[in-house]
């Protein structure tokens, strides 16, 4: 059986699962119709693709000798152009991306090709980087993943407009796959990540904000610069990464829990939070974990919802956690009789409020005082949400 050298793509839509199935049949036609006139005009054309079709996307193993220059640059750019008619005529069915590309070793088979450039180009597409490369970029149509071995023959030699500093490395991680390579990111329309931290490998962008018009004209105010977000510390990038691992696993439960030691873990405690903790909890954790729970569940989950929800709310006096608990859906009435997690956690599935995350640790629920704990945690996080740039 031969073992041949092959660039490899994946495209993967943003939020497919969360639309409606007329609307997911016409992203469907309109991808496949992006594709096709994409790979034409940069002179790869389709058909000499061996395809393995998703319904959110599809891998691909492209034929030999193909440009290295075109594939990562041209296609791309003719891709975003595409993409960006579309979502412009389709706002309730916008069509994001996630592109990955790779170049390895691959083995054809009785059902298409298998090896390890087409595992290593699913592990690309998953990766949390990437999703919330996308999530953070929202006026980016696509958001590309260049393998390592494929950025070395491509971009360093510096050929067809590509350059190195149009790409942002960052780290690939699944950790339940036991997979971590360096990736690097390109946003065709100018997305900029924050500047990497030495101790973390994490991208993350900067938002940029329109500056306030100036009092007058005599008296001009210079544009501040735009904020960043900072990189989380690697033992809170793991629990956030965690979140994003359950939750396309659709292990909810497990996902929120994970939530809360993650916001735990910004504030340094192990059991719940206190009122000076809430300075602690990050734009960019609370950006990143809303952003896992927002895309699951098509909006109606996450700290945004909660937010949204909570927003004519006064978070002192007697009973802000009573308020709370229910505008959110955590109680039916004020008297109700609030379980322990397992019990409450079905509540979820009829309920039409942003019911996660729950902020609960079910492992710290054997005492008596865990109510109180998780009231204080509740309470932290929501007066700090009040001032997330999110």
């Amino acid at each position: 059986m031969p073992l041949v050298e092959r660039c490899v793509i994946g495209v993967d839509i943003e939020g497919f699962s969360a639309l409606v199935e007329r609307h997911q049949l016409l992203v469907q036609k309109e991808l496949d119709r992006v594709l096709d006139e994409a790979a034409e005009s940069t002179g790869l054309p389709r058909a000499d693709w061996v395809r393995q079709p998703a319904g959110d996307g599809e891998l691909a193993v492209l034929p030999p000798d193909v440009d290295l220059v075109a594939l990562v640059r041209t296609f791309t750019r003719e891709l975003d152009w595409r993409l960006a008619d579309h979502n412009e005529d389709h706002a309730s069915a916008r069509i994001r991306l996630r592109l990955a590309m790779h170049t390895d070793v691959v083995a054809p088979g009785p059902f298409g090709y298998a090896g390890p450039g087409l595992i290593v180009l699913s592990r690309l597409l998953d990766a949390p980087a990437l999703r919330r490369g996308l999530k953070l970029a929202p006026d980016e149509h696509v958001v590309q993943a260049v393998s390592e071995p494929l950025y070395r023959k491509a971009v360093l030699p510096q050929l067809g407009g590509l350059r190195p500093e149009q790409f942002h490395r960052t780290e690939a991680v699944l950790p339940g796959k036991r997979f971590r390579q360096d990736v690097y990111l390109h946003f065709p329309r100018g997305g900029r990540p924050a500047p990497r931290a030495a101790a973390s490998p994490s991208v993350l962008l900067s938002l940029v904000r329109t500056p306030p018009a100036p009092a007058s004209a005599s008296e001009p105010v210079a544009a501040p610069p735009a904020p960043v977000l900072q990189p989380l510390p690697p033992h809170v990038r793991e629990l956030v990464d965690g979140v994003h691992d359950a939750l396309a696993a659709g292990e909810v439960g497990r996902a929120d829990r994970l939530t809360t030691l993650a916001l735990l873990a910004q504030a340094n405690r192990r059991s719940f939070l206190r009122g000076a903790d809430a300075a602690k909890l990050t734009d960019t954790l609370f950006a990143e974990l809303d952003g896992a729970w927002s895309e699951t569940s098509g909006g109606r989950w996450g700290f945004g919802a909660q937010r949204e929800r909570l927003a004519h709310l006064v978070l002192s006096g007697q009973r802000p956690f009573l308020d709370i608990c229910l505008a959110l859906g955590w109680r039916a009435r004020g008297d109700d009789f609030i379980p322990l997690y397992p019990e409450f956690a079905t509540h979820a599935d009829d309920s039409g409020a942003p019911f996660y995350p729950t902020l609960r640790d079910p492992e710290h629920e054997d005492g008596s005082l865990w109510h109180g704990e998780w009231t204080a945690t509740v309470l932290a996080t929501h007066v700090r949400l009040r001032d997330w740039e999110g």
